[in-house]
């Protein structure tokens, strides 16, 4: 059975936008957005790959427009120590601004340091988003949980190695606010191989 490739980006792509992918559903194009996120969207340096990324991930939603956020990192192999981490985003600015962050959170720590960032960090950092976008702060959390994923994989890890390092509480709250997420793909073809083996 060949791997599913969950990153793919085919050359073209039909992408039906909706008033909320536009932000055309608020008062205002900016309203409830707070001045430290504004600036942080209007001068982020991380957007894209890092070079020589050796793990990605990817977590977001569909409904009522598409919200992604696709994570990018450089991990030390030998100290597991995240040396430089960049995103791609579609959506709203608040996803823009929390990815951002994350990438700025995340350098310098080890993937075990990496997965104790919290939502309130991610808030913190960017001064708040409007409760209708709450969700981007969890699918931060998320994308750093899929990175670590990815990285354990890329290594070798297994299924019970990768259940012990990153579980997944698939009926949590944040679980399934993220329609998408690589490293519930990657998990699924994991068990998938050993119920065909």
């Amino acid at each position: 059975m060949s791997e599913r490739d969950v990153y793919h980006e085919p050359p073209t792509r039909v992408l039906l936008r909706t008033a909320d992918a536009y932000q055309t559903e608020s008062m205002d194009e900016v309203a409830g957005y707070s001045e430290q996120l504004l600036s942080i969207v209007a001068d982020y340096r991380n957007g894209g790959r890092p070079e020589g990324f050796n793990a990605q991930a990817m977590v977001g939603k569909s409904k009522r427009g598409e919200v992604a956020f696709r994570l990018f990192a450089r991990v030390n192999p030998v100290t597991r120590v995240i040396e430089a981490a960049g995103f791609k985003t579609r959506g709203c600015l608040a996803m823009t601004g929390c990815a951002s962050v994350t990438c700025t959170l995340v350098e310098g720590r080890t993937l075990q340091e990496a997965l104790a960032l919290t939502t309130d960090e991610v808030r913190a950092a960017v001064g708040g988003v409007p409760a209708g976008r709450a969700n981007t702060l969890a699918f931060s959390v998320e994308a750093v949980r899929a990175l670590v994923g990815d990285f354990l994989v890329r290594e070798g890890a297994g299924l019970e190695e990768l259940d012990a390092m990153v579980p997944c509480d698939l009926y949590g709250v944040d679980c399934l606010m993220c329609e998408h997420c690589s490293l519930r793909d990657t998990r699924n073809d994991m068990l998938m191989k050993l119920l065909e083996d």
